[in-house]
């Protein structure tokens, strides 16, 4: 009888044996249909098996959850590359077209400089803050990375401006000495022919580059 009892018991330690071996693959769905319902049965009598079955379950649900973070914080990082990437070509592509139309345009043309105030300035005010992108793990969180993209963008517009006056030998104040209420209406009209895009363009790259560089840091997991 003993010599039963004991032969009973060596063949369950070596069921269990064989089913704990079987159940990493009973938990990626690797078994056969067979050795699957050997398992489950197996599981139901035996509670020392069920137990580890459980744990190697919770510890398997426990890795597939911290990969998928990773996982979506790459896909992330590539559309904020993405994007960086789009917006330097898309400034970069207005800044030659005004610098192709400028060229084209005569020295003593009246439109001359029209090109490089109301197109190459703007685009290049924003081209050149993107390279604050590069630091926005810097910034405390998104608002304030935000906000200093647009001033950057315009104090650097700001600065090409200035540059674009000397360049072109343009002084407001000779342009508005002497002239009567006739002539300010005509030297504001060539003003803002001048720069009346200029100033539009301006705003609305100053608006993007808020709106996009807040898209941007929320794409690195910024707060």
């Amino acid at each position: 009888m003993k010599n039963k009892n004991y032969q009973k018991e060596l063949v369950n330690d070596m069921n269990c044996n064989i089913v704990k071996d079987l159940i990493p693959l009973y938990i990626d769905g690797c078994c056969s249909e067979e050795s699957e319902r050997v398992v489950e049965e197996h599981l139901k009598d035996f509670s020392e098996c069920k137990k580890l079955f459980e744990e190697m379950k919770e510890t398997t649900d426990i890795i597939v959850t911290s990969e998928s973070p990773k996982a979506f914080s790459k896909i992330n990082d590539w559309k904020a590359s993405v994007l960086q990437s789009v917006l330097l070509f898309v400034s970069f592509s207005l800044i030659t077209i005004g610098v192709s139309c400028e060229s084209a345009t005569a020295y003593d043309d009246l439109r001359n400089g029209f090109f490089a105030i109301n197109l190459v300035v703007p685009a290049t005010g924003f081209m050149l803050s993107l390279a604050n992108w590069y630091f926005v793990r810097i910034y405390k969180n998104r608002k304030t990375f935000s906000n200093s993209s647009l001033l950057i963008t315009l104090c650097i517009t700001i600065c090409a401006f200035v540059w674009s006056c000397f360049h072109y030998e343009i002084n407001l104040v000779e342009l508005f000495s002497d002239v009567g209420f006739v002539g300010f209406l005509d030297v504001m009209q060539g003003v803002l022919f001048l720069g009346g895009i200029s100033v539009l363009l301006t705003s609305i790259f100053c608006v993007l580059s808020k709106i996009l560089s807040n898209k941007y840091a929320e794409m690195l997991g910024k707060d």
